[in-house]
C-alpha cells in the first residue's frame, strides 16, 4: 500500500510539474507575441537577435577561452586637468 501511494504521489508531482512548465512557456509565448504586436503598433520593427541564441548554444560549462594578450603596454604620464569653472562645495 505504501509503495502504491509513493508511485501515485510521484506521478501527480510529475504532472503538476509538467503543467507548470507548460504554463510558463505559454506565458512566455503570449508575452513575446504581445511585445511584437505592441512594437508594430508603435511603428517599430521587432528585433529578434538570433545570434545571441546561437552563441548561447555553443556555450559549454567548464570551458574557458584563453585571454588574448593585450598587446604592447604603453606607459602614460599622468597630469592634472584644471577645471575652468570654480567648484561649488556644499
Amino acid at each position: 500500500m505504501s509503495g502504491l501511494l509513493t508511485v501515485v504521489i510521484r506521478v501527480l508531482l510529475g504532472l503538476f510539474t509538467l503543467v507548470l512548465v507548460l504554463a510558463l512557456v505559454g506565458v512566455a509565448i503570449v508575452t513575446m507575441i504581445g511585445l511584437m504586436i505592441w512594437s508594430l503598433l508603435r511603428g517599430r520593427k521587432p528585433v529578434v537577435d538570433m545570434a545571441r541564441f546561437r552563441r548561447a548554444g555553443k556555450f559549454r560549462p567548464g570551458q574557458s577561452r584563453r585571454a588574448e594578450p593585450a598587446g604592447e603596454v604603453v606607459d602614460v604620464e599622468a597630469r592634472e586637468v584644471k577645471s575652468p569653472l570654480p567648484r561649488l562645495d556644499t
